[in-house]
């Protein structure tokens, strides 16, 4: 077995009174790992301390073996898609690679190069040279993550790059993550609010409530830990209520609630795995157009705190 590629020992992290991350312990190996947890739960606060661009208060911290806080040579080996937007609408996809290519001392014929292959690699070639500012969500996280793996680093840092997109571009999205990783060897470690997501790109995973790792492992153990525990996932858009009808036969459904306005349903399911992965199916066969799916914070909460023994 290789070593690991992030070791975190005791570690904790505040902002004055506000803990990021308390007594948090992990390690990871090459491959994909997923990062998940609830909104606030300290995913951000440790993909900062892995770039170097925050200080662990307490405890230590390597990545790839050395300490990440101050240490810029090792940034040419990591590769960070944040969840904030920060591309600049006023350029082209092109333009933004060229700046990126740039702060990495990529220049002339090696960037036009390796730009043309990131491109093709996230599917914008064809809108390379359209401005950002008319991108679609799925258009801009590509655009994201081409920025991120420009430079062709070892390790990818993705901070929920899944987040806002509908679920065909989510689909997509999943495939090209699962691509990095095989065919390209970027060792990747992911995040998101939504396991059954993360599910879908590895095995590994590793759940973080209020600041500490609650469980993590491969994720048969941890769906043994939740087995009994329903999960619900609000999907909101037009044409719902042919949706509804179908996923009432599913042998994963376990009610489904339609809206008043019609605007959204809630599905309450058993196995939400094969819910995402029939949606594409559901789509064409009932015609209906999805806007969103998220599963409700109270589900999360109370699953975080049950494993957390809280």
């Amino acid at each position: 077995m290789s070593d690991p590629i992030v070791i975190a020992k005791d570690v904790s992290k505040w902002y004055g009174s506000v803990i990021g991350l308390n007594n948090f312990n992990i390690e990871v190996r090459s491959g994909i790992t997923g990062i998940v947890g609830p909104n606030g739960a300290g995913k951000s606060t440790f993909f900062k301390l892995l770039v170097g661009t925050i200080k662990v208060n307490i405890g230590s911290m390597l990545v790839m073996g050395r300490s990440p806080w101050k240490n810029q040579s090792q940034l040419k080996d990591i590769g960070f898609c944040p969840d904030y937007e920060f591309l600049p609408m006023d350029l082209t996809g092109t333009d933004f690679l060229r700046f990126v290519g740039g702060l990495h001392g990529m220049s002339g014929q090696t960037l036009a190069k390796r730009s043309s292959e990131v491109l093709k690699l996230v599917g914008m070639t064809e809108a390379s040279d359209r401005r950002m500012g008319g991108y679609s969500k799925g258009m801009k996280q590509r655009m994201k993550i081409a920025g991120s793996i420009l430079h062709d680093p070892k390790l990818l840092l993705l901070d929920e790059p899944l987040s806002g997109t509908d679920p065909v571009v989510r689909k997509e999205l999943i495939d090209m993550i699962k691509g990095l990783n095989r065919e390209h060897g970027h060792d990747i470690i992911v995040s998101s609010h939504v396991l059954f997501e993360v599910e879908r790109m590895t095995h590994d995973v590793a759940l973080l409530y209020k600041g500490r790792a609650v469980a993590s492992g491969d994720i048969s153990e941890i769906r043994d830990l939740m087995s009994d525990h329903p999960h619900h996932i609000v999907i909101q858009g037009k044409g719902l209520v042919d949706l509804a009808k179908s996923l009432v036969d599913k042998p994963y459904t376990v009610s489904v609630q339609l809206w008043s306005d019609r605007s959204a349903i809630t599905v309450e399911v058993s196995r939400p795995d094969e819910l995402f992965d029939s949606m594409p199916e559901l789509i064409a066969e009932t015609g209906c157009q999805i806007e969103s799916m998220r599963s409700l914070d109270d589900d999360l909460e109370s699953l975080f705190k049950y494993l957390a023994g809280w």
